[in-house]
């Protein structure tokens, strides 16, 4: 029984390593309730707090005075993280506005921030990353007119406050890649618009316990907009749903698949990995360029920092 136990601990000290190591790839120091929060493995918060403090006492891990725990003895990244939380708290504030305005268009059905800005980070020149869902059959309608009003925001150069690179609809909730950086993406998607949404898809989602077993899914409503009967809006809807919608959302999906494709392989990017980067179907639009799942998924064994980048793209 002894050994069980030890092996069980070790199991859990091995787990928290690779949690700080994981954020570590972000220069990102986590709080004891966030180490919690992103184990691996099923343990009582009351317990992790022993076996942090030995992780500490053999400095396999390390604590800086700001009060976070990291994977290296960087006091530059705790300072970094404080800079950056600030900024993401003007940034959530100030987005609002934002979304209040992607909320008014065709077939939006409810929106959260995702990103590094719903782990409450944001660097200097920070991106608003949305995940937006959207009605069922309606996802590219909804994208197309979203991302003409898009290209408009060049103009007075507010572009990044607009990124806009991950759509579902109402009948693609379950997301299908299943691995450890879709599982936190998830949990940390801050509802803004339609948070009952939001905790659908979340509900759906029920197999990141298996990655995340110590998540609670409690949600942040500190950002979300009061709903607003929108009547131009429904009118638009009304309008659209006249003509061949799905037609149309069908057509959409190839004319921008076909334009995507043509675009990245002038720009000589690599084939083999485009589909997990631009995943096309007619309930998924994904726009990553970057493919950071690919890349976080391969550093977490290399062990290779990660420099965040803009992942906001048309």
């Amino acid at each position: 029984m002894l050994n069980n136990n030890k092996e069980e601990i070790s199991k859990i000290k091995d787990a928290v390593i690779v949690t700080l190591h994981y954020f570590g790839l972000f220069k990102y120091p986590l709080t004891i309730e966030e180490i919690h929060r992103f184990l691996s493995l099923k343990v009582e918060y009351e317990q992790l707090g022993t076996y942090v403090e030995e992780l500490l006492e053999v400095e396999s891990i390390h604590f800086s005075n700001e009060g976070y725990y990291s994977i290296k003895n960087n006091p530059e990244w705790s300072k970094e993280r404080l800079a950056g939380n600030r900024r993401a708290e003007d940034l959530l504030i100030a987005s609002k506005k934002y979304v209040r305005r992607i909320s008014r268009f065709p077939f939006v059905s409810s929106i959260a921030i995702s990103g590094s800005l719903s782990k409450y980070y944001a660097d200097e020149d920070a991106d608003i990353d949305y995940f937006i869902i959207t009605n069922t059959n309606r996802l590219w309608i909804s994208r197309t007119l979203l991302h003409f009003y898009k290209k408009l925001t060049f103009i007075g150069g507010n572009e990044h406050y607009y990124c806009m690179n991950y759509f579902i609809d109402e009948s693609a909730l379950e997301i299908d890649q299943k691995n450890i950086y879709s599982a936190i993406e998830t949990v940390t998607l801050i509802p803004v618009y339609n948070m009952n949404m939001i905790h659908t898809l979340k509900q759906k989602n029920l197999w990141v316990w298996d990655f995340l077993p110590n998540e609670d899914f409690k949600e942040d409503i500190r950002y979300i907009i009061s709903p607003r009967k929108q009547y131009i809006k429904s009118f638009i809807e009304s309008l659209i749903n006249i003509l061949n919608p799905k037609g149309l959302n069908k057509y959409l999906m190839n004319v921008t698949d076909s334009k995507w494709r043509k675009k990245w392989r002038k720009k000589s990017y690599p084939m083999e990995n485009y589909d997990q980067a631009f995943y096309t179907t007619i309930n998924i639009s994904k726009n990553h360029p970057d493919n950071y799942q690919r890349q976080i998924l391969s550093a977490i064994d290399t062990k290779d920092s990660i420099t965040p980048q803009s992942t906001c793209s048309l």
